[in-house]
């Protein structure tokens, strides 16, 4: 009886190493004003930013608004001081192309 409760406690513990590499990497994130990504407009303030390539999920953190992206997510050579985020103005709105995580080497493109 102790080698089989040995043995799921050994596989338990495998599962959640397994389970943690794989899990989605989540950021918080804030726009200082109104911003696009694609066909998607955002208001400003403060949002959960989650990366499942290639797939990334804002959440506007007063409201509980999730909107789902395609990107293209990327590591880079050495990692981020700062939390940057690239946009140009377009008819006074800012357009969001890529995001760069601070303290980490993950970049995310839009289209």
């Amino acid at each position: 009886m102790k080698i089989i409760v040995k043995c799921l406690a050994v596989l338990f513990a495998i599962g959640l190493v397994a389970g943690s590499a794989y899990a989605d990497q989540s950021y918080r994130i804030t726009l200082s004003s109104v911003s696009k990504i694609g066909n998607n407009e955002f208001k400003p303030g403060e949002y959960k930013l989650v990366v499942d390539a290639p797939k990334v999920r804002l959440t506007e953190l007063n409201s509980g608004k999730a909107v789902e992206l395609e990107a293209k997510v990327e590591d880079s050579d050495t990692k981020f001081d700062q939390t940057a985020i690239h946009s140009t103005r377009v008819d006074g709105v800012s357009k969001i192309s890529e995001i760069r995580i601070g303290g980490s080497k993950t970049r995310i493109a839009f289209n």
